[in-house]
């Protein structure tokens, strides 16, 4: 992480030393907690942020408003409340679009986030569209999620990546689970049948139903199951590595893993 003296931040974040020194005693940027002598020395967390206020500013927020906004994300309000955007039209909330300012993004996501060719993977995954100026973010839960990571400075295309894995395994299981209504309905029914009647339609549409919640509830469920078991022995193996590893720079040995590879 990049380091700067005030007047470094101001000339990066491209406003003055007095600007800063303003939103420091406002709220709007925390002070640091680095010094350097008598100096403050201020990190990229710092530079996003000063970008966000002017990203604000430039929309016609007050520093009133700017200071409501960045508490209520800091506290854990939900996004879209606290962003005050259009969604777009949809009854069902979970489901909603966000459409968030380009300039914003990097604020949630970072620098890396509006990376044409970043942007370009996200849209690619199906996460986002770019429209001129603003971006659509078509599950904005995931959206918040990401950001939350970044938070703990996870690195977006590794997130990307991972989403991309997830998104191959979910698609198998959905078609499976397509094969096994199509098997089912023909073992039913006969090669080629289609519900006709009222009756008929109803009852397939109900039973299609029901099979998708049985789905969705067996691969949260077994995928909880996995992550436990996953976490509990891929922790284990870790700290029992690390420890030996630690035990054994103490003694002045060698460590197995560097040994095995002379």
């Amino acid at each position: 992480m990049s380091e700067y003296r005030i007047d470094d931040l101001a000339r990066a974040a491209g406003t003055t030393t007095r600007n800063v020194r303003s939103y420091q005693e406002r709220g709007l940027l925390p002070v640091p907690t680095t010094r350097s002598g008598r100096a403050l020395i201020y990190d990229d967390s710092h530079l996003e942020r000063l970008k966000l206020i002017d990203a604000l500013l430039q929309r016609g927020f007050t520093t009133a408003h700017i200071s409501d906004f960045i508490t209520s994300w800091e506290t854990g309000k939900d996004l879209i409340d606290v962003l005050g955007l259009p969604r777009s039209a949809t009854t069902d909330r979970e489901t909603a679009s966000l459409e968030v300012p380009l300039e914003l993004v990097e604020s949630f996501l970072g620098a890396e986030a509006i990376d044409p060719a970043m942007l370009a993977r996200l849209s690619e995954l199906g996460l986002l569209r770019v429209r001129g100026d603003t971006v659509e973010f078509t599950d904005p839960q995931l959206l918040e999620t990401f950001a939350d990571l970044h938070g703990y400075r996870f690195d977006l295309r590794r997130l990307a990546d991972l989403q991309a894995v997830v998104k191959h395994h979910l698609d198998d299981i959905a078609h499976q689970m397509f094969t096994v209504t199509r098997d089912h309905l023909v073992e039913l029914h006969g090669e080629g049948w289609l519900p006709t009647t009222d009756d008929e339609i109803a009852e397939t549409t109900t039973m299609i139903n029901h099979l998708r919640d049985v789905a969705v509830a067996a691969v949260q469920h077994t995928l909880v199951q996995a992550l436990d078991r996953a976490l509990t022995q891929d922790l284990s193996e870790y700290l029992a590595e690390t420890a030996e590893a630690q035990v054994s720079a103490r003694q002045g040995k060698p460590n197995p893993d560097e040994t095995s590879h002379q």
